[in-house]
């Protein structure tokens, strides 16, 4: 977690739901429900392959006693040893050790740190090899403390401001996010191509969602209801953009009706 040991928050934290190697705990039944989600995210459950905050961080290590040596991205390319070496991980007996313990038990060939469900097999013992060598050149630091980077801005670390520019920098992104949400990707497709109010016109996002007499004239009554102007968007996408600043600039304001027109679609 990005918490300073010696802060109030992480006293607090630490009262309320413990500690256990140096790291916050989840709490057990005790822990609260964003709290235990928190949690997951920083033992690489949140954001599906990483999402757009765990790609910019980095698991930098000193002595190794808080960083957890399968699920941390720590090690060189920032890929978390369980998903590089996803095989060992499956078959290896303790999935929670520290980087600090690893190195002290021996992570080498003949090393003790090494303990399986089961005797490995050939292909598995050259997966070991590979990930051994790239053990080989790491040395920790004793007197440093485990810590986390913020790629963007290694020096002062992370901030709003730098996560802001971040995701508003990915312009498309809202706009492919609002097209997933129509159109969901398990649906199957239906026989007929038409519109199914029967007008005749071959059935498409510009036609269903803007123009259908039946389904498009739904946004004429939506703008008078809210009193905005009305939106004369010809695609999809170029609607969501228009319909969501009809009523004002104000960020909230965009973000009020950008909630109006997804349950309208």
């Amino acid at each position: 977690m990005l918490v300073d040991r010696e802060g109030l928050w992480f006293r607090v934290l630490a009262a309320r739901y413990g500690v256990e190697r140096g790291r916050l705990c989840v709490g057990g039944m005790r822990g609260s429900s964003w709290w235990k989600e928190i949690v997951r995210i920083r033992d690489g459950g949140g954001e599906a392959e990483g999402g757009w905050f765990g790609g910019h961080i980095r698991r930098q290590v000193g002595d190794g006693t808080d960083t957890f040596f399968c699920t941390d991205p720590w090690v060189e390319g920032g890929i978390p040893l369980s998903e590089r070496f996803g095989r060992l991980f499956d078959l290896a007996v303790n999935k929670s050790i520290s980087v600090d313990d690893m190195f002290q038990l021996g992570w080498g060939i003949g090393g003790e740190a090494w303990v399986w469900r089961r005797q490995l097999r050939a292909w598995e013992e050259e997966l070991l090899g590979e990930c051994q060598t790239l053990l080989l050149t790491i040395s920790l630091q004793a007197h440093s403390s485990d810590r986390w980077l913020w790629q963007p801005d290694p020096g002062c670390g992370y901030s709003a401001r730098g996560a802001y520019q971040i995701l508003t920098a990915q312009a498309v992104a809202p706009l492919d996010a609002a097209s997933g949400l129509i159109w969901h990707p398990q649906v199957p497709l239906k026989g007929d191509s038409h519109c199914v109010t029967g007008c005749g016109v071959v059935e498409s996002a510009q036609h269903v969602f803007i123009s259908c007499s039946s389904f498009g004239s739904l946004w004429t009554f939506v703008s008078s209801w809210v009193g905005s102007a009305p939106v004369s968007a010809q695609t999809l996408l170029d609607h969501f953009v228009q319909f969501s600043s009809s009523a004002g600039g104000s960020r909230s304001r965009r973000f009020v009706m950008q909630l109006i027109w997804l349950p309208c679609v």
